[in-house]
């Protein structure tokens, strides 16, 4: 219902005018997506992401644009062909226009070529092509910001993949949030809790406020802490 309804309002006409990354309307899906899995509004996006295999909609707004594009080249219509080539002679002249971004957009994907070679453009098959250069990139880039987030730090060791988690359809919602929150580092941990503001403290002062013993993190909490002994046994 998001993708069908919110995000075909945030990108209407965007083969027009989505060419950033939107920070404002990115907002906006993060935001629902945390609500979805029931989170704090200061988790990670980068979990919220990989838990629910979601791709920032700026993605999507780039696939439209090239595909807008591709139909231009391919189009018999004389007014359409007569304002590209204007575009484009203007974009020649370094000129900032709608023709310039677009070879922008196809020159930070590695796509130059194309650009400077339009007649060889297949319609239907290059918007797929740029998609799955963009998506490649950007699950890139999630990996590296995962392997440096200290807020996930549990998360990455079971996290193997970019993909849907289907826990998530099939456990009861009380459970279901749960462990969702676990897994993000959406809890009252000392590990988490230590991070915010008056009270932050170095990671490794992060002790366990019941046994004193270990930094209270989700390991310390599920298989270490006395306090939950007989839960465990039980």
């Amino acid at each position: 219902l998001f993708d069908a309804f919110v995000t075909s309002t945030l990108s209407y006409a965007c083969e027009i005018w989505g060419f950033g990354k939107s920070k404002v309307i990115e907002r906006i899906h993060i935001k629902f997506c945390k609500q979805l899995l029931h989170v704090k509004t200061s988790t990670s996006n980068i979990g919220v992401y990989g838990e629910l295999a979601r791709y920032p909609l700026y993605i999507n707004r780039y696939v439209r644009i090239i595909k807008y594009w591709c139909n231009i080249l391919n189009s018999r219509n004389i007014i359409v062909t007569y304002l590209y080539q204007s575009l484009l002679n203007g974009c020649n002249r370094g000129v900032r226009n709608w023709a310039s971004y677009v070879k922008n957009l196809l020159d930070s994907y590695g796509f130059s070529y194309i650009w400077s070679n339009p007649t060889s453009v297949h319609v239907n098959s290059f918007p797929v092509e740029f998609k799955q250069r963009v998506l490649d990139v950007f699950k890139q880039t999630w990996y590296n910001d995962l392997c440096l987030n200290n807020s996930l730090c549990t998360y990455r060791t079971f996290k193997e993949s970019f993909q849907y988690e289907y826990y998530l359809d099939i456990l009861p919602k009380m459970y279901r949030i749960a462990l969702t929150r676990l897994r993000l580092s959406s809890h009252p941990l000392r590990i988490e809790t230590g991070r915010y503001g008056n009270n932050r403290i170095d990671r490794y002062l992060r002790y366990c406020t019941i046994c004193n013993i270990d930094i209270e993190d989700e390991y310390h909490f599920i298989l270490v802490c006395e306090k939950y002994t007989e839960l465990r046994h039980s």
